[in-house]
């Protein structure tokens, strides 16, 4: 007997509408999957895209991508532009945004950290937040010190496996969105890029032992990033606290006080997060060799 037909004549129609539909799509997680990952596109292109685009881009059917839209469309997370029927994110997705930020502001928590970060080493400062084992920068502190500037946008989505703040986040990602960003084409910025997986899987290895990762020249030649994680609620990652600059002023290794600055402000930010992983860190004779080894 079909679970919905048991239902009692008196049980409310919301209840039976809604068992009646969780009968008909019994693949609903699977849908809603789907409807994330066409939000993130839509955010990561940071532009209106239309049916076949975001469905090759996807790897989806376009039938498939269209009841998708139309569906965030009725609840008000996308809007179509009447002149070319292009989709983009909609006003509900910002309202959403600004109330996990009132809960969660990790911004406003770093800015006081990322302007000390910028006064003493004089570089820019920049913090991300990982979505799905991507970062994405939300705020920077230019180097007003500098006659010449190299910053990074807000929105900019740094690729996962070939920057510094990509393969941080990747590092303390779950295995499972690991290798999933692993599987996808590992598309190479400069000739200095990581894109073997193998050799990306060993080097996540080693971040989750040092608490840093650099990427020197992989994303623009002559530029340089050294990064830090950033935890909450334990071992959990809440974000990364990074500098980048020339490689002149940022070398390979980087210099131990650029590292430490770093990591002393993240410590700061995860302990106010309920995380204790830079205090347990720093327990590991590995920590005090591993920043001894640094110039």
């Amino acid at each position: 007997m079909r679970q919905n037909s048991a239902l009692p004549a008196h049980t409310p129609a919301f209840v039976r509408t809604s068992a009646t539909m969780a009968e008909k799509n019994p693949n609903s997680v699977e849908a809603v999957k789907v409807a994330v990952r066409v939000l993130d596109e839509l955010a990561a292109q940071q532009r209106p895209m239309g049916v076949t685009e975001l469905a090759d881009a996807l790897g989806e059917t376009k039938p498939r991508i269209h009841r998708h839209l139309s569906t965030l469309k009725e609840m008000g997370l996308i809007e179509q532009e009447q002149a070319t029927d292009r989709y983009h994110l909609g006003w509900r997705v910002f309202q959403l945004g600004e109330a996990a930020g009132n809960q969660f502001d990790l911004r406003a928590r770093a800015e006081p950290y990322m302007i000390q970060i910028r006064d003493e080493l004089r570089e820019t400062a920049v913090l991300a937040v990982p979505i799905n084992a991507t970062p994405m920068v939300i705020a920077t502190a230019d180097n007003i010190y500098a006659r010449i500037l190299i910053s990074v946008k807000p929105g900019n989505r740094p690729l996962p496996h070939c920057s510094a703040l990509g393969r941080l986040t990747l590092a303390f990602a779950p295995k499972a969105l690991q290798e999933s960003r692993l599987s996808e084409p590992l598309l190479a910025e400069t000739n200095l890029s990581m894109i073997d997986p193998a050799k990306i899987r060993e080097r996540l290895e080693i971040i989750r032992h040092q608490f840093y990762e650099v990427s020197d020249g992989e994303m623009m030649l002559g530029v340089n990033t050294v990064a830090v994680p950033i935890f909450r609620n334990g071992d959990q990652l809440a974000g990364v606290l990074s500098i980048v600059g020339s490689i002149q002023n940022i070398p390979n290794p980087p210099r131990r006080a650029q590292v430490e600055m770093l990591q002393h402000c993240a410590a700061a930010l995860s302990t106010q997060l309920n995380s204790q992983a830079y205090a347990n860190w720093h327990l590991r004779q590995s920590a005090s060799e591993i920043l001894d080894a640094l110039p």
